[in-house]
């Protein structure tokens, strides 16, 4: 598994096609992004993330 490069505890996801997801864990590694939510753990390219705004 490559090196984390950054992580959030509490941030809003906004992806390429116009969806979002709020108030969820993000960690970004090289070429790709985590999300973890209550129930589900994704991994999306980050070529589909549009933006990433932490809640802090």
């Amino acid at each position: 598994m490559s090196e984390q490069l950054a992580g959030f505890k509490s941030a809003d996801i906004v992806f390429t096609d116009g969806k979002s997801l709020a108030d969820v864990t993000v960690a970004i590694y090289p070429g790709w992004i985590r999300i973890q939510t209550e129930s589900t753990n994704q991994f999306h390219p980050r070529e589909q993330v549009d933006r990433i705004q932490s809640n802090r």
